[in-house]
């Protein structure tokens, strides 16, 4: 997949495509996806993704959103779909002010060559939002290209969304939130050094170092650890340790069977289901038997989903 960042001369290809945050990468923007895909390859084009970075929230509002996924992870999930080409704009103040007019014929027409685009019904662009999906379709009918709205997908009656998603790893919910994304959320990011109390009580933990905006809520979950190409099978806590009067927020996993030095090495940790909350305990070794038992736990979950 080849990525393209500002492109300011016309791309020289054709392309179908899809355009948004799609933070998360969730079945939703998968279901669009496989369409533009689909149509690409019947209509001899490249399939595409449209995107932007930052969020156009944090420009237009000041307010920093949590990504579910940054945008390295986004682009290398687009890449895993098969895409053939990802385009990001960067979001800026000058970039707001560009009109839905003008960044279709600029941008879409003349820099992009779209041809054909996939879009949702509430889909919005441009200086002041003007822009939407009927927009596309009247200069696409002027401008050479088609569009295709297509419909949300649900889980029951809910409808997949970025919004609804971050909302359940804040809560904790990680199993649901594992159903709509069609994958386990993840942190990734590098080992750093603690304080060993996790080795003084005979359970190591790695820990580690992230600059991924969107942490699930603090207590201590089921999780496969993924470090040098393997998954391992572990428990992570996240919290701020008040057994010993702590308040900085950490993320510790502890690996089963596994003792080596990892120290700035790469971590990705996929959650799969919640514990319990993060609690205070009266001492070390009820501490030493919530973390036997969360073992315990973990591992009855893991042979009975077959996870080896």
């Amino acid at each position: 997949m080849e990525l393209l960042i500002d492109p300011k001369e016309n791309i020289g290809r054709q392309v179908c495509a899809t355009i948004g945050i799609f933070d998360g990468v969730h079945l939703g923007h998968i279901s669009i996806i496989d369409q533009v895909k689909k149509e690409a390859g019947k209509s001899g084009l490249s399939s595409c993704v449209i995107t932007f970075n930052p969020h156009p929230q944090q420009v237009l509002t000041g307010t920093k959103l949590p990504f579910i996924t940054p945008f390295e992870k986004r682009v290398r999930l687009f890449e895993k779909e098969g895409l053939d080409l990802t385009v990001c704009f960067s979001f800026n103040e000058a970039f707001s002010k560009i009109t839905a007019e003008s960044f279709i014929n600029d941008t879409l027409v003349n820099i992009l060559n779209i041809k054909k685009m996939f879009v949702g019904p509430d889909f919005v662009f441009g200086k002041n939002r003007s822009g939407n999906s009927e927009l596309l379709k009247k200069m696409g009918n002027e401008l050479g290209f088609e569009t295709t709205i297509v419909k949300p997908i649900t889980n029951r009656s809910d409808i997949i969304s970025s919004t609804t998603i971050r909302k359940l790893i804040q809560e904790g919910k990680i199993k649901e939130a594992n159903a709509y994304l069609g994958r386990n959320f993840c942190l990734e990011g590098v080992i750093i050094e603690g304080e060993k109390r996790g080795r003084i009580l005979g359970f190591p933990t790695a820990n580690l170092k992230t600059d991924w905006d969107l942490l699930p809520k603090p207590g201590v979950y089921i999780t496969l650890c993924k470090l040098e190409n393997r998954v391992h099978k572990s428990i992570t806590n996240i919290g701020f340790r008040p057994t010993f009067g702590k308040n900085s927020l950490l993320i510790e996993s502890h690996i089963f069977d596994f003792n080596n030095e990892v120290y700035g090495k790469k971590l990705g940790i996929e959650f799969l289901n919640r514990l319990r909350d993060e609690k205070k305990f009266d001492g070390i070794d009820e501490l030493k038997k919530a973390i036997s038992d969360d073992i315990m736990t973990a591992n009855k979950y893991f042979d009975d989903n077959l996870i080896s």
